[in-house]
């Protein structure tokens, strides 16, 4: 449905005098916070009804429900505006998910150690913070539609300088944000190792021609042409 959809209004915007960008901006506005308004009027109305006896914390809590919703929409809409093939959007899109999801209970970690721990549980600081993330991060997403197109969809990353960086991002969100007590260990690299490998694999696509000549040695030469 995502790639069939994402043709219809690729085509459509091919026939508008539109930018790219005023494009995104429109996605995002009815397709992001149009949906997440709706919802919360809706929940707001339902929770009126049932508990109308305290509404300032039903309010709160919608709008905290609300930014955080739109803040993991912000996350997947940058996965996937630097990643092109939809399977690829998706996994991504989960793998970042986790990663930021790792990431706040490593915040609250350090905030413990740092005696920082009431500033982080305040509800309007940690609604703050996370809001202005995620309009950073759909800022960096309406730049980098701006500077792609459309001969680029079908590669990983749709962003030449972003390559390295996101196979970077793999081995060092992979290694460390686990965030467990225990110290590293050779078998700590194993996972991040492979996940990077696999990264760089379908970032690059590096030709395999040295991988078919073992298995040709092997096979005695039957695959060398499939390979080549």
């Amino acid at each position: 449905m995502y790639a069939d959809q994402t043709r219809h209004l690729n085509t459509w915007l091919s026939t508008q005098s539109a930018s790219r960008r005023q494009f995104f901006i429109s996605k995002v506005v009815w397709m992001i916070i149009a949906p997440i308004i709706l919802g919360a009027a809706i929940d707001l109305f339902m929770s009126i009804t049932i508990r109308s006896d305290n509404l300032h914390k039903v309010a709160s809590n919608n709008l905290n429900d609300g930014v955080e919703l739109f803040y993991v929409a912000s996350v997947v809409v940058l996965v996937s505006t630097i990643v092109g093939p939809i399977w690829q959007k998706i996994v991504g899109s989960f793998f970042a998910l986790v990663v930021c999801s790792s990431l706040s209970v490593g915040v609250n970690t350090i905030s413990i150690d740092f005696r920082m721990k009431e500033l982080v549980q305040n509800a309007e600081f940690t609604t703050l913070v996370t809001f202005i993330v995620a309009l950073l991060l759909l800022g960096a997403s309406y730049h980098i539609v701006g500077i792609i197109g459309i001969e680029s969809e079908h590669d990983t990353v749709r962003v030449p300088a972003l390559r390295w960086p996101v196979v970077i991002f793999v081995f060092i969100s992979t290694l460390f944000l686990p965030l467990n007590e225990s110290p590293l260990t050779a078998s700590s690299f194993v996972l991040p190792v492979v996940l990077s490998v696999i990264t760089f694999i379908f970032v690059f696509k590096p030709k395999l021609s040295w991988l078919a000549k073992i298995v040709d040695s092997i096979k005695g030469g039957k695959t060398w042409h499939y390979w080549k």
